[in-house]
């Protein structure tokens, strides 16, 4: 027993080792034996042909349906063999093929489920053991390496993936060419022949989402691009060269032909005035419709026209779609003819922007981070022409000599400047030496108020996202933080976001999206009755900030508009506004596929907005001070009695809720009819419904250091003279319900017919039934030129097509209803019977606002689309435009709203974009846009008023006919009299002035006015170029606007600047008493000569002078809007990091400084001629400002 466990022993080694041997050996007899099961499985599968004279490629191809064999063969070798008839009757697959090549120098050989097919010019055995290796590489657009690549041999199941660096490598036997097929998830397939002999490819795949330059999404449909017969411009958001943006409007300034993006704002989170292709209302929403993934957006709030065109109200709110995080959007489409707005109805008269957020791609996950830093350039008095603190102390001593009044309060009593000096002198107060003294030391002064203000700001940009997913299911998941300093210390904006969006597929046939995004904007700002640009502008320099013990300086001022004594800071820190607005957005939408061709597409969803807007004053203000009536801490009891604010300040608040829903349901069928005729049908129906719930309080006696609490008089206490609190509410409600449909047909890839009809009815339309359901519609077509077999072998040609469209668009004023709108107010307090105001007249005939849009468009692609060229020519004409006017009062109604005018709008669009060089490490590409559009009213059966017409922003309705909407006017200015005072040309050539009998005709006449040109530019556009040289790249974006006009600040006075008022440097140059003034054009100072006295109003000549032809200037500017460099860090570098077991993608630094200079008018002198005309005031607003960001770019 012992040996035998000894031999045991000595022999287990061996004997493992015989085992592992026995075990080898045994996978590889069965493998060996499973190969050759398989070619002789593969060899006797059963075939049935019945085959009357056809090609070999139709023979393989019916035996692989039945059969699943796969074959490999030379197209060319094979195109030898003559049309075949076969016959076989479950007959096996080798048996067949013996038969078809007996005789004809080919041969086959079984490979598992694959036939590999050669010509006999070799010998068989010797052929099939040659074998040929195909290698290379596969990267995305950014030359990062993919693995997991399918290379698949096409016809084939053979193939193999690539690896972890993206190569991959297949042997095949040795043919001239193979054609292969690159397929990964979430990017697009792509087919490559390898030819023989040839060198390890390099394949570049794109991603899916690139297919979006293919597919146009128009809200409700996506389009091949090559079906497209409308007016259509999309922009990927990575293609917009700017960072650090708090809105995408501010992207696209100079990017899009024929849309106009005016930045009439400097301050934070401000909305850009966006126009496409003109103006098609004149007292309605001139903006266009936003759409966002399908679904249209609406205002927080239910403003007005007058809001819409008022720069108060708009610094307040963003657009509609200024919420929408920048780095959440995939794509902007602008829809600009009627092909393609007039699915949307009765909104869409002013064009549509379709907006496309990002989602996950499947197969792939990425997190995404992205940061940017900005430092924003404040002010210099440098870039202004005004008086310093010496020039304007030499001007009082001027005004003094030429006779002028400088009287009003005493230095020592808040009168500043001089002025006070000089009033305090006259009253014995100090002496002649003690004044020049002080005199002196104001020309010394020269208080920086730009600096006090305004500062150089900071604004920085966080945004997180991640996404991925599978075939059938992807995600993504988003998060921003926007945080912006205004440049003046007042304002401040706060943006937070998140955006979660999902797509699934249920089950085969049957899919489902969601789209939740949410978020807050915080804004504050200085509050209403104070301008700090202005302030700075208008406030003299030898007005001090504090007194020489450091405290603040308080003075009696006029610039602000105070009878109080003022100082800004105070008034800064005891006053304020700000703003909140939640949004929250929800989407579901849900496709079916029903049957071959036939889906049904439904859509759902709900809005909510809640925004709030407050402002308070305290006892300390001087604004809180006017109202109480003098100043805080000064008044006697006597005053406090008869104040209507003895205690505490002003406390306001405005707060809406919004509530909008949305139901779609769609029915498209695509089919092919027959080989060349292709066909596409929409039909639909949706209801959208939104509300608005608004509030409004003033009160008053508010102590805003008290807990926030109000003042209540005693019990029993008179409080006739006390402010009373006043509380408003509002309810709008707005329901629309629409049907609609889309035909459109493709024949022979060369001609495309479109047609659309929608049916609108609204709770706004008139109640008469012949303007309600009204249809919009439009037709259009396009010819695909290049497919002509003419030029077939042009191979110059890349594209040559040429589209046109015809149709007709709606409007909707919102102000506007057909009905009777009244005001519940509380009871009479004589009478105690309540009561109604009756706010709006009805008018059951009122029509919705309609344009008949005519566009013809031609595209060229040349040198493989190298360079491309798309220009369209339009003409709109919009009729039964809406406007408030006046009425009988015989109806008993001061007013009502009512159809009175008719706008023509022409233009042209033109696109050109070229790539210049194209090597392998550098790409230079140039980009050329412009719009042109020339407005006209063509109708209007009301009057405008002189008053309007010529001022620098445009009045809701008042239009003149011959000219275009935006028109200015001016009083035509002829010279200064002998008193300095302005005088006119009248209709006839005359000159009038001041003591002229006819003046006081004058300013009503509009006979008397002269068109300067339209406020808006009739050019618009941008150059846009990109030099890439491996990793680095340098974007530069010019923007222009061309053909407008613009109205300089004030210039003359009523009579001389006050003691706090600054002026322009022109002011030198006035009309003075007693000198040589030939020549001279600015009016002189005086103490009110040129008063004039009418029947509807009293005038002074020097304010018509201010809105004369000698203040508007040319508007025209050209901006380097943008300059970014760009700079990835190596891949090399990247694949060293690695971060929870994953490496670390591609990191992108950037550079970018905006708004770097602006080439406009001398006579503008420093202000911006973008935001000049966009303010209450005549004084100007903020310049855009000089900014410049670093940003960082990370990806996982």
């Amino acid at each position: 027993m012992e040996k035998i466990l000894l031999c045991l022993r000595v022999y287990r080694p061996h004997g493992q080792k015989f085992w592992k041997t026995m075990k080898l050996f045994t996978l590889l007899m069965c493998c060996i034996t499973f190969s050759l099961s398989a070619n002789c499985f593969a060899q006797q599968q059963k075939v049935s042909l019945n085959l009357q004279e056809v090609s070999i490629k139709t023979l393989f191809g019916e035996i692989q349906r039945q059969t699943k064999l796969h074959f490999i063969y030379n197209t060319e070798q094979a195109a030898r063999l003559d049309k075949l008839t076969v016959k076989a009757e479950n007959e096996s697959v080798k048996n067949v093929l013996d038969r078809v090549f007996a005789g004809t120098g080919f041969t086959y050989s079984f490979r598992d489920d694959i036939i590999m097919v050669r010509f006999e010019g070799e010998n068989p055995a010797q052929q099939e053991n040659k074998q040929m290796e195909i290698k290379g590489v596969v990267k995305d657009k950014n030359g990062e390496p993919l693995p997991g690549v399918t290379v698949l041999i096409v016809g084939t199941t053979l193939g193999s993936a690539t690896d972890g660096n993206g190569e991959f490598l297949l042997k095949v036997p040795v043919q001239d060419s193979v054609a292969l097929r690159f397929s990964f998830v979430g990017m697009k397939t792509k087919d490559v022949t390898f030819k023989n002999g040839q060198k390890p490819l390099t394949i570049i795949l794109e991603d899916e989402s690139e297919s979006l330059g293919e597919i146009v999404v128009t809200g409700y449909q996506q389009i091949e691009k090559r079906n497209l017969t409308s007016s259509v411009v999309t922009v990927k958001t990575s293609e917009l060269k700017t960072i650090g943006a708090s809105s995408i409007e501010q992207m696209l300034q100079g990017v899009v032909p024929g849309l106009s993006v005016v930045n009439t704002s400097a301050a934070p989170g401000a909305a850009p005035k966006i126009r496409i292709r003109g103006t098609a209302t004149i007292s309605g929403n001139a903006d266009p419709l936003w759409v966002l993934d399908g679904v249209i957006l609406e205002n927080s709030v239910p403003v007005t026209a007058a809001d819409l065109n008022s720069p108060d109200v708009m610094n307040m709110f963003n657009s509609v779609i200024g919420g929408i995080n920048p780095n959440d959007i995939e794509s902007i489409t602008v829809l600009k003819d009627a092909s393609a707005t007039a699915i949307y109805g009765t909104r869409a008269a002013n064009g549509v922007i379709v907006v496309t957020t990002k989602k996950g791609k499947a197969g792939d996950f990425n997190l995404s981070y992205q940061h940017t830093s900005t430092v924003s350039i404040r002010p210099h008095y440098d870039d202004f022409d005004l008086l310093n603190s010496k020039e304007r102390v030499a001007l009082t001593w001027e005004n003094y000599e030429d006779g002028l009044s400088v009287w009003g309060g005493a230095y020592g009593d808040g009168g500043p400047g001089l002025e006070g000096l000089l009033n305090s002198y006259a009253l014995g107060r100090m002496t002649r030496d003690e004044m020049n003294l002080l005199a002196n030391k104001l020309e010394q002064v020269n208080t920086n108020w730009f600096k006090v203000l305004f500062r150089n700001a900071y604004t920085q940009t966080h945004n997180l996202s991640v996404s991925g997913g599978t075939e059938k299911m992807n995600y993504y998941v988003s998060l921003n933080y926007n945080g912006e300093e205004g440049v003046d210390k007042a304002s401040d904006y706060k943006n937070y976001g998140g955006m979660v969006k999902i797509n699934t597929g249920l089950f085969q046939g049957v899919n489902l999206g969601a789209i939740l995004q949410v978020d807050r904007r915080d804004r504050e700002m200085y509050h209403s009755s104070i301008d700090l640009f202005n302030y700075a502008v208008r406030t003299s320099r030898a007005v001090p900030l504090r007194e020489e013990n450091g405290d603040l300086y308080y003075y009696l001022g006029t610039v602000l508009g105070r009878s109080t004594k003022f100082n800004i800071l105070n008034e800064l820190a005891n006053t304020s506004n700000e703003s909140t607005q939640t949004d929250m957005k929800g989407i579901v939408n849900l496709s079916v596929n029903l049957y071959k061709g036939l889906k049904y597409e439904g859509l759902f969803s709900y809005a909510s907005s809640h925004s709030t807007v407050r402002d308070h004053a305290t006892e300390k203000s001087a604004y809180v001070a006017d109202i109480r009536g003098y100043a805080y801490g000064e008044g006697a009891d006597e005053d406090i009695e008869k104040s209507p604010l003895p205690y505490g300040g002003v406390y306001n608040e405005t707060t809406y809720e919004q509530r909008s829903s949305l139901i779609r349901n769609n029915l498209t069928y695509k089919a092919t009819l027959t080989n060349n005729l292709s066909i596409d049908v929409l039909l639909g129906q949706e209801f959208r419904n939104t509300n608005y719930k608004g509030l409004v309080s003033n009160t008053y006696g508010y102590f805003h250091d008290r807990g926030n609490t109000f003042y209540e008089p005693a019990l029993g206490k008179s409080t006739g003279i006390l402010k009373r609190n006043k509380v408003t509410r509002s309810l709008v409600d707005r329901s629309n319900i629409s049907y609609y449909g889309v035909l459109s047909a493709m024949y022979d890839n060369r001609y495309v017919l479109n047609a659309n009809i929608r049916f609108d009815g609204s709770n706004l339309f008139g109640s008469n039934p012949k303007y309600r359901y009204l249809p919009l519609w439009s037709v259009s077509g396009r010819w695909i030129i290049s497919n002509e077999s003419f030029l077939e072998n042009c191979n110059e040609i890349s594209n040559l097509a040429l589209r046109a469209s015809y149709g007709l668009r709606g409007n909707i004023v919102e102000d506007s209803s057909p009905s009777i709108i009244a005001s519940a107010l509380p009871p009479n307090p004589v009478t105690g019977l309540f009561e109604m105001e009756i706010q709006q007249a009805p008018n059951p005939d009122l029509k919705w606002e309609t344009t008949a849009s005519f566009n013809v468009g031609l595209e060229v692609g040349l040198f493989d689309n190298r360079l491309v060229l798309d220009i369209d020519y339009y003409l709109d004409k919009s009729k039964d435009l809406i406007a408030y006017k006046e009425v009988s009062s015989v109806s008993g109604f001061s007013g009502k709203y009512v159809n009175y005018a008719d706008v023509r709008n022409e233009g042209i669009d033109i696109g050109l974009n070229g790539t210049i060089i194209k090597m392998k490490n550098w790409r230079w590409t140039v980009a050329f846009n412009m719009g042109y559009v020339k407005n006209k009213v063509t109708k209007s059966t009301s009057t405008a008023q002189t008053k309007y017409l010529v001022q620098s922003v445009y009045t809701p309705g008042e239009v003149y006919k011959g000219k275009p909407v935006n028109g200015m006017f001016s009083y035509r200015f002829a010279s200064l009299d002998d008193q300095g005072m302005p005088q006119f040309y009248n209709k006839e050539g005359k000159v009038v002035g001041v003591s002229d009998d006819e003046i006081v005709n004058f300013p009503y006449d509009l006979a008397n006015l002269k068109y300067e040109g339209t406020r808006d530019p009739m050019f618009s556009g941008g150059i846009n170029t990109r030099i890439v040289y491996k990793n680095l790249s340098l974007s530069m974006l010019f923007a222009f606007g061309l053909k407008n006009v613009v109205r300089l600040p004030a210039r003359a006075y009523v009579t001389s600047p006050s003691a706090d008022e600054n002026a322009n440097s022109s002011i030198k140059d006035r009309w003075r008493p007693g000198r040589d003034n030939t020549g001279k054009t600015i009016p002189a100072l005086s103490e009110g000569t040129g008063y004039i006295m009418t029947a509807d109003g009293n005038f002074y000549a020097t304010d018509w002078y201010n809105l004369s032809d000698q203040t508007v200037v040319p508007g025209d500017y050209l901006r380097f809007r943008n300059l970014m460099l760009e700079y990835q860090l190596p891949a090399r570098w990247m694949e060293k990091v690695v971060v929870g077991g994953r490496k670390l993608g591609n990191v992108t630094l950037k550079f970018q400084a905006q708004n770097i200079f602006v080439i406009a008018d001398k006579r503008l002198k420093g202000y911006d001629p973008e935001t000049i005309n966009y303010t209450t005031t005549s004084y100007g607003s903020l310049p855009l400002a000089p900014t410049f960001t670093f940003g960082l770019n990370v990806n996982f």
